[in-house]
């Protein structure tokens, strides 16, 4: 049984090929964004990078930057996950220029080793030694990473909420440094992910002229045949018996994009229903677990944060509008863009069509729904019969 909400790794990991070949190409000459909501196995793809990449004079720092609210928070957090690294602090320099940052830094860098209460610590006067001039200090500490004969790679996980975090004047400053670290430091590749979309988070900073060398890789759901094998693989360790036309009505229950999350907890619901009922499992056990459980009240919190996060990341103004066009999308097919427009009007009071439109890529790159010149879908049929079903008369 796949991971249901966690990250798979080992043997837990599955298929993925395509994408890790296509970023370890990338990572070459460019920088890599991995653009996908959560529950589609971002993570999962990053922890993979890290083991693929790390050896062989390589090092791989991997953060997960959802509670980082501030530059020096960010950079001392980046630091501290270094100096893990014992051999190339000292070798390197690295750790004689960390000394010079602040006085308890000073007093304390040796003990890096020791119980995570020092370690602690010397987080902490790190971020504070970056209080001022934390540019300056942190160019300096980049400086000497770029120059070893070491490949550095920093896996930063959920960098867009990281930036909403921080106030508009740091994360603008922050922004721009950071592109001018990428464009100066040739030894060092970054690959950071979100599960928002960081277009939206840039559009009230500056723009997204900050990220445009970084190269966007979407991570979508499995292909069918490899979503069909997890299937057939569950039925073996089950001890079921698995016949093609089951495997295929699970995923036709769950439709396309066979998204990792939404096929775990489809099997998963299968699983309690064979426990509970011990009733065989055909298609007619598997058309009630998909109608009366997977979409029913006791797997509603399966799917609120798909609707909870609206009112977290959209501006309060897009919030209602938002609502209401994923609600009438998900009550029809090919929903016209004209009429969301409309639903937009009335929600908002705004007859601005460019804020309009940005809206819509936003419900796009958060893998809502798809335009298809000019006809709106959901990206996902589970997801839209869950909305429709709970949010549809919104």
């Amino acid at each position: 049984m796949m991971p249901v909400g966690s990250p798979a790794i080992g043997e837990d990991f599955i298929d993925r090929e395509h994408e890790i070949k296509q970023i370890l190409a990338t990572l070459k000459k460019d920088n890599v964004l991995l653009a996908a909501p959560r529950r589609f196995g971002k993570t999962s793809i990053m922890r993979k990078l890290e083991r693929e990449l790390s050896g062989n004079d390589s090092i791989v720092v991997f953060l997960d930057v959802e509670s980082v609210y501030s530059p020096q928070r960010f950079l001392s957090e980046t630091i501290m996950e270094l100096t893990e690294f014992e051999e190339f602090s000292e070798k390197s320099g690295f750790r004689s220029q960390l000394k010079k940052i602040c006085k308890c830094v000073q007093d304390n860098v040796e003990e890096i080793e020791v119980p995570t209460i020092i370690k602690a610590r010397l987080r902490s006067s790190v971020e504070e030694g970056l209080e001022e001039d934390w540019v300056d200090k942190s160019d300096a500490l980049f400086k000497i990473i770029n120059s070893t004969n070491a490949k550095i790679y920093f896996v930063f996980d959920e960098f867009p909420i990281a930036i909403k975090n921080m106030n508009l004047l740091d994360a603008e400053l922050f922004l721009l440094w950071f592109r001018k670290l990428r464009q100066t430091c040739t030894n060092v590749r970054f690959i950071v992910g979100g599960s928002v979309s960081i277009e939206r988070v840039l559009r009230t900073i500056g723009g997204t002229n900050v990220i445009n060398d970084f190269k966007i890789i979407r991570v979508n759901g499995f292909e069918r045949d490899v979503a069909l094998k997890i299937v057939e693989n569950v039925f073996d360790e089950e001890s079921w018996e698995y016949t093609p036309l089951l495997g295929d009505k699970i995923l036709d229950c769950i439709g396309e994009s066979y998204i990792p999350y939404f096929v775990g907890i489809m099997l998963s619901t299968i699983v309690d229903e064979r426990i509970i009922t011990g009733k065989a499992v055909d298609e007619v056990l598997i058309e009630d677990v998909y109608n009366n459980r997977l979409l029913g009240s006791k797997c509603k919190h399966y799917f609120d944060p798909y609707f909870k996060r609206l009112k977290i990341f959209y501006q309060e103004m897009d919030v209602k509008a938002a609502k209401a066009i994923l609600g009438r999308v998900s009550t029809t097919e090919n929903y016209p863009i004209e009429l969301a427009f409309n639903a937009f009007q009335q929600e908002t009071g705004s007859h601005d069509y460019e804020r309009f439109l940005d809206l819509i890529s936003d419900l796009e790159n958060d893998f809502y729904i798809e335009n298809d010149d000019g006809k709106l879908n959901f990206y996902s049929k589970v997801l839209k019969d869950w909305w429709r079903i709970f949010h549809g008369n919104i």
